[in-house]
């Protein structure tokens, strides 16, 4: 008899849903890696281009080349606000003490569904107005030496590549934010 208690006393428990918090904190810190590892790809690369812009603005200055420097201009300032914008918005959470490891995993879940949610915003909205100068730099210069229909197909195909690649990197995001918050609310119900 009391091996059957034992047994339905332990099924219950099972179905209550109680999670582990070894395997939380483990869940916790994996999740936690990979945020520090997409950032630090995605600061290198922002480094990269900055090495980029940098000497090309003072290159296009220097040649008098005024409109492509000010659109090289605006592609530096573009990156300075997207790489400060991912450590603002899509760093780690920090940890509190007074947090269960259930309730700080749910909250990383969050604010990385959330910053994923805002691509948008905070990561293609401030590198728009470079890249779209320089491509105008590019027709205006254009304009006068080659007729109209050449200057819309040498300019037309890269920015539309261009901008189905910011595309293509929004709807990435958005997907990925969706199955955050997926995970959230499943880890909230457990």
């Amino acid at each position: 008899m009391t091996d059957d208690l034992k047994q339905i006393w332990q099924a219950d428990a099972a179905a209550g849903g109680f999670a582990d918090p070894a395997t939380l904190a483990t869940r916790s810190t994996a999740f936690e890696r990979r945020i520090r590892r997409r950032n630090f790809i995605e600061y290198a690369a922002g480094a990269l281009l900055l090495c980029l812009e940098g000497p090309a603005l003072v290159m296009f200055a220097m040649l008098g080349e005024m409109l492509m420097a000010g659109a090289i201009g605006l592609m530096l300032i573009g990156t300075l606000c997207v790489l400060w914008n991912q450590y603002r918005r899509a760093s780690s959470q920090r940890r509190r003490p007074e947090e269960d490891c259930r309730s700080h995993l749910i909250g990383q879940y969050r604010r990385q569904a959330d910053a994923l949610r805002t691509v948008p915003l905070w990561y293609i909205g401030p590198l728009l107005p470079g890249v779209l100068g320089v491509y105008g730099t590019v027709g205006a210069k254009a304009v006068g030496v080659q007729p109209w229909s050449e200057i819309l197909a040498n300019i037309g195909m890269p920015l539309g590549a261009t901008l189905a690649f910011f595309g293509f990197v929004i709807w990435l995001n958005l997907r990925a934010a969706k199955a955050l918050q997926r995970q959230a609310e499943e880890l909230e119900a457990a």
